[in-house]
């Protein structure tokens, strides 16, 4: 009897891996059939085509040979290599008709000097002076036609406050030593050229950070290379934790970050008490007598349920409420398509001028998530025009504005009405707004247009149906749908 099922469970099993193998084929012959061929790969555009491993050739027309794509090098200078490229016309038909063209540009990554007329990685010295960065450029024009090389020029990083380090990469200054933007692994230090640098060593002022086991530094204090639960990377290269750290959780006896949610419940962060001080965040000794505790986030407060919500949204409130203390929800007065402003106490329409400065507009509260924090009826000011200078002030447009809601960072207006981009807005269940650009010309001015559509989701697949709304044209199942029709046509 026994035998018997272990065969039923074989065979169960094999049927069932047999499926899975049945459906990744499918799967794949459908994502093969997807596969559209390079332009260059045509004999009838490119010459090289037709040889052995022609799809990687491409014709060089000064020397009537042919070359390795993306070779670096010869044919191009020592900088620069071979990559195909569309001539650019005044039509797209006319665009797709032309043969592609190799041309020598730059690899990604780096930009090309108008000083040397070589090409250097973007974000480092390069041809600059020490303490400069080599930093692209928006893209240029020369005369009608628009330069196909990225192009770059020399700046010098803006002033950090002290110990602190700047990133040209997001324009952000990050205090030395930390991981700041650097990838898992890396610390941040100052490099020979005086420029930021991630980087670990087992030497130098990155020794005492140095994790000999995984070759990698990481900040002490923090999880870092640790995988036992309740571990922090310590002075000395260990994994532990010891009941004399701030870090040190007392009820569940391990040890957590500090400023992260921890072993706090939903809305809180672990983190020393504001009467606490001394040196260098967690690093200083002085800070070893206290004990960190869970406390609300910054824009959130403690309701009678231990969990903090943030201010503004509809947290612990009912249906058509929102939060503006611990103890209050008053129903949303605001109504549609407006937002509130504690410091008024009034609500204001999206994409007005409302209580901001010149240039500016209400807008969202990007700092929320709502998948996180719920939606937020709290209002801020934002650049209209998206028109922001390097001291996050706003200046005037260049041109008039047609749409105060289509102007304001990721937003769009559809039938009277302001939406936020890659939400689901108007449209069904299983979709969400995505844009469309347009271009329209004048005699006067060049303006693009963004409007939106409902369209499915990533993995959600669309099913036709007629529908009289302008905004919502299909129906979108989700992936466990297609999945279990399929299984039900086959073996149904």
């Amino acid at each position: 009897m026994k035998r018997r099922k272990v065969h039923i469970y074989f065979a169960s099993l094999q049927t069932s891996l047999s499926l899975i193998a049945l459906s990744s084929l499918l799967l794949c012959q459908q994502t093969d059939s997807a596969i559209i061929p390079p332009p260059w790969s045509d004999p009838d555009k490119n010459p090289c085509a037709t040889m052995p491993g022609g799809w990687q050739l491409l014709y060089w027309p000064p020397l009537k040979k042919c070359f390795k794509i993306f070779s670096l090098g010869y044919p191009c200078p020592e900088t620069m290599e071979l990559s195909p490229t569309i001539p650019i016309g005044s039509s797209k038909k006319r665009q797709m008709s032309n043969a592609p063209v190799a041309e020598c540009r730059c690899p990604p990554g780096t930009a090309l000097s108008g000083q040397t007329n070589k090409c250097y990685k973007i974000y480092e010295r390069g041809p600059c002076a020490k303490g400069q960065y080599f930093n692209p450029v928006a893209e240029m024009q020369q005369g009608n036609k628009r330069t196909t090389n990225r192009w770059g020029v020399c700046k010098t990083p803006k002033t950090c406050p002290e110990n602190q380090l700047f990133w040209p990469q997001d324009g952000k200054c990050y205090s030395r030593l930390t991981k700041g933007p650097c990838t898992r692994g890396k610390l941040l230090v100052s490099n020979e050229d005086g420029l930021a640098e991630c980087r670990c060593e087992d030497s130098g002022e990155l020794k005492p950070f140095y994790y000999d086991l995984e070759d990698s530094c990481h900040e002490h204090f923090t999880k870092g290379p640790c995988s036992t639960p309740g571990h922090l990377f310590l002075p000395g290269g260990i994994c532990d934790c010891h009941r004399r750290l701030p870090h040190y959780h007392e009820d569940y006896r391990m040890c957590y970050e500090l400023n992260t949610p921890g072993p706090c419940p939903p809305g809180n962060i672990f983190t020393l008490p504001e009467n606490v001080t001394g040196g260098e965040d967690e690093r200083d000794l002085s800070t070893l007598m206290a004990r960190a505790q869970c406390q609300c986030k910054e824009g959130y407060v403690p309701w009678s349920d231990g969990f903090c919500y943030r201010l503004y949204t509809r947290g612990p409130c009912d249906q058509n409420e929102f939060l503006v203390n611990a103890t209050t929800c008053v129903e949303n007065f605001c109504g549609k398509n407006r937002l509130y402003f504690p410091d008024q106490k009034q609500c204001y329409r999206i994409g007005s001028q409302g209580p901001c400065d010149l240039h500016q507009v209400v807008v969202f509260d990007f700092t929320a998530r709502p998948s996180v924090d719920g939606i937020s009826y709290n209002g801020m000011c934002g650049c209209a025009g998206i028109i922001m200078n390097l001291d996050q002030q706003c200046s005037k447009p260049s041109e008039p504005m047609t749409n105060t809601c289509e102007s304001t960072p990721g937003m769009v207006e559809l039938e009277g009405n302001c939406y936020k981009l890659y939400s689901r807005g108007p449209c069904g269940p299983g979709q969400w707004l995505e844009p469309i650009k347009s271009v329209t010309t004048s005699d006067t001015a060049r303006r693009i247009q963004t409007k939106a559509k409902c369209v499915c989701r990533p993995g959600y697949t669309a099913v036709v149906s007629p529908e009289n709304s302008t905004t919502t044209i299909e129906r979108c199942n989700a992936p466990t749908v297609g999945l279990a029709r399929w299984f039900l046509e086959i073996f149904g």
